[in-house]
Formats: structure tokens, sequence, C-alpha cells
């Protein structure tokens, strides 16, 4: 199969894969926060998870695989299957021991953990908070082993050009996590029960979880040709090499999921446990495109990417990351402009109802307004961090994201303490860093490659910012109409009173921050919870969203958005090809020119 279609093929699959996993991933958030709300129990169990979800994110799709796969995919391209094998088993045994004394550690210094986690006052040494938070750190930190052999297996799968298995454990993770929450927190074993559900149920799902994202992937690793070895080989060339590459790639990686992930939970914590779920829940929301988009365009490129650079072939090299950045700004821009337009009502009809109350739903969807704009530099800065990679230069990317970190902890800091939107300032701080680094590192890899093709990166931008603006307007104008607009009835839980009625918008910007913990003005509002109209609430998105899409894909046409025409084209060759037997023998080509149709539909733009 062409490299080309490989990319294509693996990007869809990718995505495909994503698109489900995040679709559980909802679910299981949803379950989640209805089952125990926005409480302390919550905001321990989110502050415990951090830090294994953070080295899930960086083992099983991220630091190992992006140190691995250039090595690895390298060894394969020369037919070096038996180099192969001695490089994956060596890393992986040594993988093996460095994570078994690592666990070790984190179940005796888990009180220190915590306190790194949660440093805010509400998780002080002490109290029942600080305590819940190191019990469930402690029940969690095994899934590190399972998480970096599935991550081990991802990179061999990947360097296989092999992509289906890797995006199946995505959605074994998530169904593992569910059942934690659905069944094993309701067995007294776990301290649970029917009407009273236990927090390390829902802890031990995620064990069940990550154990199965190895089990899965390694016999398909076996039928692909590689062979563990009980060995490790320090003196084997490809061994050395992902050394070199992995620490500073770990650092690197460890530090853009630092950045998105734990920051804005460190940093929330100061506002207590209900500003760290919210926050969480808005971040879940705009992680959907980023997964779909970003990482299935750049997990699918990279070993291209690797191969292209071992084969000394530049300019593909070079071609490939402007069509991939391209195609990432051609499908986050419109993403990040409807998701802001309807922050309130998506926020409403994903997290609201049960114990998830309404002002945690204003301050998630507060929050959403800012974070999304950071979907934009976050992806491209997928497919940059890899061409660094891909051309073994691990350092360049590291020096800018510790930068961006500092900056990105210190206006965070300083916004939620003294300015009016709180909370939501990590939000925009992490926003504005991001894209601050991704800029910056554009421009490096730009200079470092002898040219990118920036014209036309920014005159797809340009475009698509326009149509995606008119898209927008068209979202507000159609979800604005009266019959779409849901009500949303308040209840006050203490005294089992309706108190307000209130029409949902489809945007609710405010200059301040809503109330939450300690900064909220009336007592009550703790108590008010949400019955939602979710058959409208799905309907006003729904309809609305399909507006938005008719009127983005008319401008796209309209200003000749060459993503969409080869979209389009693709399309319509597809169905060309299925043109009767009879056709085909008629207006049959010389063989030369069938390939070389054939070729140009392996166009990985396309």
């Amino acid at each position: 199969m062409h490299k080309a279609s490989t990319v294509v093929r693996g990007a869809a699959i990718i995505a495909a894969g994503t698109f489900i996993s995040r679709l559980l991933g909802w679910l299981r958030e949803n379950l989640l926060l209805n089952t125990f709300g926005a409480s302390d129990v919550t905001g321990a169990f989110k502050s415990a998870f951090g830090v294994p979800d953070l080295l899930y994110y960086l083992l099983a799709g991220g630091a190992l695989s992006a140190a691995f796969i250039p090595v690895f995919s390298d060894l394969l391209a020369k037919k070096q299957q038996e180099d192969a094998n001695r490089t994956g088993s060596s890393i992986g045994n040594l993988m093996l021991i460095a994570l078994i004394i690592g666990v070790g550690l984190e179940l005796i210094f888990a009180r220190s953990v915590v306190r790194f986690v949660a440093p805010g006052e509400g998780y002080a040494p002490g109290t029942a908070l600080f305590s819940l938070t190191v019990y469930l750190t402690r029940v969690m930190c095994a899934m590190v082993i399972f998480t970096a052999i599935s991550g081990l297996l991802t990179g061999i799968l990947n360097s296989y050009h092999h992509f289906l298995a890797p995006t199946i454990v995505w959605n074994t993770y998530n169904l593992g996590i569910i059942l934690g929450i659905t069944v094993l927190s309701k067995l007294s074993i776990f301290g649970g029960s029917p009407g009273h559900p236990s927090i390390t149920g829902v802890s031990v799902g995620v064990l069940v979880g990550a154990l199965s994202m190895a089990v899965i992937q390694l016999p398909v690793a076996f039928r692909h040709g590689f062979r563990y070895l009980p060995l490790i080989d320090f003196k084997h060339e490809g061994v050395r090499s992902v050394l070199v590459l992995f620490g500073p790639v770990m650092i690197g990686m460890a530090l853009a999921q630092y950045n998105l992930q734990m920051i804005p939970i460190q940093i929330a914590s100061y506002a207590g446990p209900s500003a760290v779920t919210d926050i969480v829940a808005a971040n879940r929301i705009v992680l959907l495109p980023f997964g779909l988009f970003a990482v299935a365009i750049s997990t699918a490129a990279f070993p291209k990417l690797s191969q292209l650079i071992a084969l000394g072939q530049h300019h593909e090299y070079r071609q490939t990351i402007s069509k991939s950045i391209r195609a990432i700004l051609f499908l986050s821009i419109p993403s990040a402009v409807g998701i802001f337009v309807l922050a309130y009502p998506m926020t409403c009809l994903l997290w609201g109802g049960g114990k998830y109350l309404i002002e945690d739903i204003r301050a998630a969807s507060f929050t959403l307004t800012f974070f999304i704009w950071g979907l934009l530099a976050l992806g491209a800065l997928q497919v940059i961090n890899r061409s660094f990679y891909a051309m073994k230069d691990t350092v360049t990317p590291v020096i800018l994201q510790v930068l961006m970190v500092g900056g990105n902890a210190l206006l965070g800091w300083a916004l939620i303490r003294y300015s009016e939107i709180k909370y939501a300032g990590i939000a925009f701080s992490t926003s504005l860093t991001t894209t601050a680094c991704t800029l910056i590192l554009f421009e490096m890899l730009r200079r470092r490659v002898k040219g990118l093709e920036v014209r036309s990166i920014l005159s797809t931008a340009l475009k698509v910012t326009l149509a995606s603006a008119l898209m927008g307007i068209t979202i507000f104008v159609v979800a604005s109409r009266r019959p779409l607009v849901s009500r949303v009835i308040e209840t006050n839980t203490v005294r089992n009173t309706v108190i307000t009625e209130e029409v949902l918008p489809t945007y609710r910007f405010l200059w301040r921050a809503p109330y939450l913990d300690g900064h909220k003005k009336l007592e009550e509002l703790k108590h008010i919870t949400v019955k939602k109209d979710t058959k409208r609430v799905a309907a006003q998105i729904g309809i609305s969203g399909i507006a938005g899409l008719i009127v983005l894909l008319a401008a796209l046409w309209l200003l000749k958005v060459e993503e969409l025409s080869l979209i389009t084209d693709r399309i319509t060759r597809r169905f060309r090809r299925k043109a009767p037997a009879e056709d085909r023998m008629q207006t049959a080509e010389p063989l030369p020119a069938r390939r070389e149709e054939a070729m140009r539909d392996d166009d990985p733009a396309q």
C-alpha cells in the first residue's frame, strides 16, 4: 500500500475510534458526575486520577511511541526484524523494571504526591478530603504499568502501520471505568451498595480498563511479526537510540499534558473541589475535536514523517507537515467556533442533570468559552512536535514547552486571584501560552527545513475562519428561534420547591465567573439542581448545527478552499469507480494512465 494512502486510512481509523472513545468518555463522565456530583468525593477522585491519567497520555498515547517509532520504523524499513525485536523487548523490559520501582515509591510517598497535585487549602493534610485522595492514589497507581505496556505495543503496531487495535483499546479503557461506576461501585466488597455507591469501585474499574489495553494489543503485535525476548541489550544501537530520544520526549510531552490538564487542576484546587470538577468537565469537551482531528492526523502521519527523514526525502517531508497542519486547521477552526457559540447548551446537554448542579453547568460552560480557542494551536502543536521528533531533535520542543508551562502557571495563578474571571483564568492562560509556544516552534521548524508553504497555510486558515464566522452567526440565529429555545427548571433540593424557571440561551457569556464554593454569595445556590429538557436541547444544538454546517460548506466552496475540493474530488472518483462493468470496459484507459490515476488517489491531502 502506498505510504500516503496509509496515512489517510490510518487517520480515518483513528478518528473513528476516537469518536467512539469520546462518546464513551462522555458517558463515563456523565455517569460519574450524576452519581457523585461535583462533590468532595468527585474532587478527590479527579485529583488522584490526575497522575496516572497524565502518565496514560504520556505512555499509551505519547512519549514512548514518539521516541520508539522513529527507531523501530527505521529498522522495519531496512527489513531488520530481528533487530526490531531486540530493541522492542529491551525497551519493554527496562520500562517494566523502572515502573515497578516507580509504583513502589508512589505507594510510599502518596501523601507527597497528593500535596503536589492538589496544593489547595481544601486538600490540607489531616482533612478527610486529603485522606481520601491519598487512598485513591494508592489504589490506582498500578495502572501505570498496564498503560506503559500498552504504549509500547501501540508504538510497535503503529510502526507496522496498524492503527485499529490501538484505537479499540481506548474504548475498552473507558468501558472499564464505566463498569466501575455502574457495577463495581455498588458491590459491598468495595464498600458500596446500590443506594450508596463507593468511589473505590470506580478506581478498581480504572485498573480493569488499563489492563485490557495491554491484553488486547499483545497478540496483534505477535501476528505482525514482533517476538518478545527476555533480555536487555544496552549495546544494541536501536536500544541506545530510543533511550537517547526517550528522556527529552518524555519531558516534552509531560510538559504539554501537564500544561493542558494538571496545571488547571492544581490552580483550580485553590477555588475548591467544585472548581476542579467543572474545569475538567470543560476540558473534556475540548478534547473531543482535539482527539478526532489533531491526534488522528498527527499519529497517522508520524511513522511516515520518520520514514521520509530516514530516506532523505525532504521535499515530501515538508509537504506532509504542511498538509497535516492545513487539514487540522480546516477541521478545528469550525469546531472551535461551533463549541464557543453553543457552549452553554452543550454543557447542559452533556453534563446537566442528577447531582451536577446548575451553578456547575454555568461554571463549566463559562470556562469552556476560554478553553476552546487553545484547540487551534494545540492541534498544530501535535504535528510540529512530531516533526521535530522525526528528525530526532527532542531538545528544541522541550525548551519551548518549559517556558510555556512556567508562563501558564504564573499567568493562570494571577488571573484566578486578581481577575473577575477567576478559575476560568487558567483556561484563558492555557490557550494563550499554548498559542505562543506553537507559533514560535512553527517558525523554528520553518527555518530548520527551509520552508513550510506558509502562504498556503495562512490562506487556508483565513478562508476557513471567515467561513466559520458565517457558520457561527447562523448557528446563533437559528438556535435562538423560540421553538428551539429550551427551559431549564431550577429546583432547591432542600426546600423541594421550584425557585426559578430560566430560558436556556444559545450563548451565555459572563464578564464575571459564576460563584463557586467560597465565592458563592447565596448558600442556597449549593442546593440548586437542574431538570433539563433533553430532547429540546438536543434539537436546538442539532438543527442549528446542521444549518451552520450548510452555510460553512457553501462558504468554503465559494472561497475555493483547497481541502474541501480535495474531499469532494475524492468522493466523486469513488462514485465513478462504481460504474457498471461494461461502462468501465468501454471507457478503459491504457494501463499507464490508470496507474497514474491510482497514484493521484493516494495523495495524503485527499
